[in-house]
């Protein structure tokens, strides 16, 4: 069951257990290796990467954050911090936790924590987590020797959330070796960080000196069971499956759904799924360095209804339709009255010829549908849509790119580098803070072209009205927030600038013995992995 009302945070989580498993966990000492087939390998290991799971899974198993989401609940509950508190809408006053030490024997204190907010949340250093920022620049000062106050310079509703994104480091690495901060995190999680084999695998031992061996208010739902984690980069699905097959692994992230199907003819493993807060959509060039034909709407929502999206879903499996927009019901400006884009090839044929009619020159469409390899069923995916635009007659090329390929394309740092580029960016993305405030900031907000360091960085979109708008939006609370978030999500989908793909649901193969809990944000954490009668 979901739980949830709008104005949560999150729309609820629930707990997936091994079918047939009993769900009482077994206390004893941390013993084996937990083997996890993972999608991707992690562009880097810095704290600030701790908020993209599918980009750095499991490295809040080393590197911890100041709050958490518990996945059982939805709710917030402290970890680095033990209690906050907000001064007014721009700061919050944060007690840190006492008696905790980094990896590198170094103290956990206000001064340490500042320091390291300071940098994740830096604009200078300009890391991904900008996307996330909000309306202002985030500061953190220590007034004390445990208590610190975390500002936004601009009023943010959101304060609280954006704390559960970064991680914690040490400071002592950042001020003696910030260059080792991205491939040897030094946190002060339940894991310490062992190695990184490029093109392999990551590994973390556990920390006996945890400090959640000892606290009442430890999160998770046991003490780590294992000695040691490995998460194995496997892009290929069935390279990931046949590592649970085999034993090779315990865990294997994202199997198909006629995967899932087979698992429940398995008795050495099952599969487990859940809601996430995740979509696959895509995002159609409009401005900037695009070609002008994209501005035409009628080319665009050719586009649209030229994509035959209950059909994608169907392909994709383990997914259900949007309802025309990036977010579940019980997000702050879910809008009601939307509904998913129609498949309608006539009317998007009918459409373009209405623009050649006009002077359009239709034969020079050739919109480059393109994926990151680390998505899930990828090439079939951008396989099936370019065939689809194919039949309303709009040229396109379909292409699947790696992340290093694929990441610089789709920032505005690889824009001037396209003039005039047709491309349709096909990309997953999670919602998880349950506001629409912070998808309409990073993807439609107008980026400075000059300055690929803040949130809307990867933005293809550029409306001095609406940004006028979102910016009074992202400074209001309640109802009125609701209604204002709402007006913009309709604005979004009429001018047709993203189209929702599949609301997708999330799954992994699961060696039989274990239990996983996990939330609609799907992290995978060794305190949330138990070894059950």
């Amino acid at each position: 069951m979901i739980h949830g009302l709008k104005g949560r945070l999150l729309s609820g989580a629930v707990m997936f257990a091994t079918v047939g498993m009993a769900s009482t966990a077994v206390a004893q000492t941390p013993e084996g290796k937990l083997v996890i087939a993972i999608n991707q390998e992690p562009q880097d290991l810095g704290a600030q990467g701790i908020y993209k799971e599918v980009n750095a899974t499991g490295l809040r198993n080393v590197l911890e954050g100041l709050i958490a989401i518990d996945p059982a609940t939805g709710e917030m509950i402290p970890v680095l911090a033990t209690a906050w508190e907000r001064v007014d809408g721009s700061t919050l006053r944060m007690t840190i936790r006492e008696g905790v030490t980094f990896h590198d024997g170094s103290p956990l204190d206000a001064a340490a924590v500042a320091t390291s907010i300071n940098w994740v949340w830096s604009p200078e250093n300009a890391f991904t987590i900008q996307e996330y920022a909000g309306p202002g620049v985030i500061t953190a000062e220590a007034i004390d020797a445990m208590t610190i106050e975390v500002t936004s310079s601009e009023p943010d509703p959101l304060l609280e959330f954006r704390m559960t994104l970064g991680g914690v480091s040490s400071a002592v690495q950042l001020a003696e070796a910030p260059e080792r901060h991205f491939d040897t995190p030094i946190g002060t999680g339940p894991y310490v960080f062992d190695e990184w084999q490029r093109g392999q695998y990551w590994s973390a031992d556990v920390n006996p000196d945890w400090w959640g061996l000892t606290a009442d208010d430890a999160y998770g739902t046991t003490t780590p069971d294992f000695a040691e984690l490995q998460l194995v980069f496997r892009t290929e699905n069935a390279a990931r499956v046949a590592m649970v097959q085999s034993g090779e692994a315990q865990m294997a992230m994202f199997p198909s759904s006629s995967e899932c199907d087979r698992a429940a003819d398995e008795n050495a493993y099952d599969c487990v799924t859940g809601p996430s807060t995740t979509y696959l959509y895509g995002r159609l060039d409009h401005s900037l360095h695009a070609d002008p034909i994209l501005q035409d709407p009628r080319i665009r929502e050719a586009v649209f209804l030229g994509l035959d999206i209950k059909g994608l879903v169907g392909l994709i499996g383990l997914a259900s339709v949007p309802q025309g927009q990036l977010g579940t019901k019980e997000a702050i400006g879910f809008n009601e009255d939307l509904s998913p884009y129609p498949y309608d090839p006539e009317r998007a044929m009918a459409l373009l010829a209405e623009a050649k009619a006009d002077g359009v020159d239709i034969s020079s469409l050739n919109i480059e549908i393109v994926g990151r390899d680390s998505t899930p069923r990828i090439s079939t995916i951008v396989q099936a849509m370019g065939a689809m635009l194919q039949g309303v007659g709009i040229g396109n090329e379909v292409r699947v790119q790696t992340p290093q390929e694929f990441n610089p394309r789709v920032r505005i740092g690889g824009y001037a580098n396209e003039p005039n580029r047709q491309m349709m960016q096909i990309h997953v993305k999670q919602n998880p803070s349950g506001d629409y405030g912070l998808l309409l900031l990073s993807n439609f907000a107008c980026p400075e072209i000059d300055d690929p360091t803040g949130p809307a960085r990867s933005s293809v979109y550029c409306d001095a009205d609406f940004d006028a708008a979102l910016e009074a939006a992202m400074g209001l609370y309640g109802d009125e927030r609701d209604a204002a978030m709402q007006a913009l999500v309709k604005a979004i989908h009429d001018r047709h600038l993203t189209v929702p793909l599949a609301l997708l649901d999330r799954g992994y193969l699961v060696e039989s013995g274990i239990e996983f809990t996990f939330g609609t944000d799907h992290r995978i954490q060794a305190v949330y992995i138990n070894k059950v009668d």
